[in-house]
């Protein structure tokens, strides 16, 4: 009797070793994921991270936090590609309350296993945007409307939602709230909080790429994936005000620098240029290598001839640094989902505050010219005075104070420290010197 209850006890623990992971399977956390401000290659890029971090730890579920006016066509694409090749369900839920999902928002809506949206939130105005240099023009061809019109019907017919509807968001530019848009059959639920949303999918059957998934969110451990600090910082410059100002800063800095050079405004003109073209999409691949390079000529400037540490090695430094993190592949487009009011808006931001530079930079050169105009009358070295700071002997140069500026001088005869001394002529960056004597009553 013993033995077989030995024998019982062994099996009844290998098979409560062996069923809690069966019983774990779709019972992983859920992981959130924000996307906010424009749809742009940053956000594809936490999108996938996002997914990536979802796998890892697991989950059964990921919900794509939007509130977003829209974005770039490819940038959505490539999300879009992810959900519906993802193993693990995606849904997409409009949140907070006032939030929007306009255009591209509204595609990746539709995109997800699961629309849910959040009360006094709106979705729509999907009809496609082109961003050229004189600001934002609607796309009417039909060949581009009808593409879109069949890939977000495509979409909804997919999940059993309202096919006509979709199409309308593009050729009509319609708006809908959540009520309408749950209403009518285009989002699977409608939910106040978070925790609401939770309860109101368990139960809930969604097919991903593997097969059907049972989701069991009630209650789950809930994960929040945040951006590292380089998609943070990317996005700071993909921002296009801000790209931008800093073409047009970059550009102002770079005149003052030439006209005065020495003070770095040269340094941090050539910077910024590279920063902006960074936010307007230029080849980040190419754009790496340009910073590099750039790092290493100033580097090497402050090595060979730059005495000391100054600005041109730190900007050295910067150049090196943020070429090795933008080591990363472009993403240029030209074609948007966005709203038109939006990108109007961003568009008048930027042309008054580039004004703005213009004036202030304008006025800096001006007074630049200014100075360089009056400095003949106060450059004529023959005969001037100056101070000497180190002492001076006929094979031992050293350093005079002249007009608050430092110069190499040197003697025919020896000169102690703080002597006034006379100018006798300037030789390149020399000055010939000797004892002051002044003049006899």
């Amino acid at each position: 009797m013993s033995r077989r209850l030995s024998f019982f006890f062994l099996y009844a623990g290998i098979i409560l070793l062996v069923i809690p992971p069966v019983l774990a399977q779709g019972h992983g956390p859920v992981v959130f994921v924000s996307i906010t401000d424009e749809i742009d290659q940053t956000a594809a890029d936490t999108f996938a991270n996002a997914m990536a971090f979802a796998r890892q730890h697991q989950a059964q579920a990921v919900v794509m936090l939007l509130n977003t006016p829209g974005g770039g066509l490819q940038q959505t694409f490539a999300m879009d590609a992810l959900i519906q090749n993802s193993s693990i369900p995606v849904v997409g839920f409009v949140y907070p309350s006032g939030a929007t999902a306009w255009s591209a928002g509204t595609f990746l809506l539709l995109s997800s296993h699961v629309a849910a949206m959040a009360n006094h939130t709106i979705i729509g105005s999907c009809q496609p945007v082109e961003i050229g240099l004189t600001g934002t023009r609607l796309i009417n061809d039909s060949k581009t409307i009808n593409a879109l019109v069949q890939w977000l019907q495509e979409r909804a017919r997919m999940y059993g939602r309202n096919e006509t509807l979709a199409a309308e968001f593009i050729t009509q530019n319609r708006n809908v709230d959540a009520t309408v848009a749950y209403q009518l059959g285009e989002i699977d639920v409608q939910a106040d909080s978070i925790p609401q949303l939770l309860d109101a999918l368990d139960g809930r059957n969604v097919t991903v790429a593997t097969g059907q998934v049972t989701l069991h969110t009630k209650g789950a451990e809930q994960l929040t994936y945040e951006k590292p600090l380089s998609l943070e910082f990317y996005g700071l410059l993909t921002n296009p005000i801000l790209a931008g100002l800093l073409l047009m800063l970059g550009v102002f800095s770079l005149i003052v620098g030439l006209a005065t050079p020495g003070y770095g405004a040269e340094v941090f003109g050539g910077i910024a240029i590279l920063l902006g073209l960074v936010g307007i999409g230029f080849n980040i691949s190419i754009l790496s290598i340009m910073f590099i390079i750039l790092g290493v000529v100033l580097l090497l400037v402050e090595i060979y001839v730059t005495p000391g540490f100054t600005v041109v090695g730190i900007g050295g430094i910067f150049c090196l640094v943020i070429g090795g993190v933008f080591l990363i592949p472009s993403y240029p487009t030209r074609e948007w989902l966005i709203s038109g009011d939006y990108m109007t808006t961003a568009f008048l931001i930027l042309l008054i505050v580039i004004l703005i530079f213009a004036v202030f930079f304008g006025f800096v050169l001006y007074k630049v010219i200014q100075v360089r105009r009056k400095r003949p009358s106060i450059g004529l070295f023959a005969g001037e005075t100056a101070v000497t700071i180190d002492r001076l002997a006929p094979e031992k140069p050293g350093y005079v104070r002249y007009k608050g500026e430092y110069w190499l001088a040197n003697s025919t005869v020896a000169i102690e420290p703080n002597t006034k001394v006379l100018i006798l002529q300037k030789e390149d960056t020399v000055l010939h010197v000797q004892p002051y004597k002044s003049p006899k009553n």
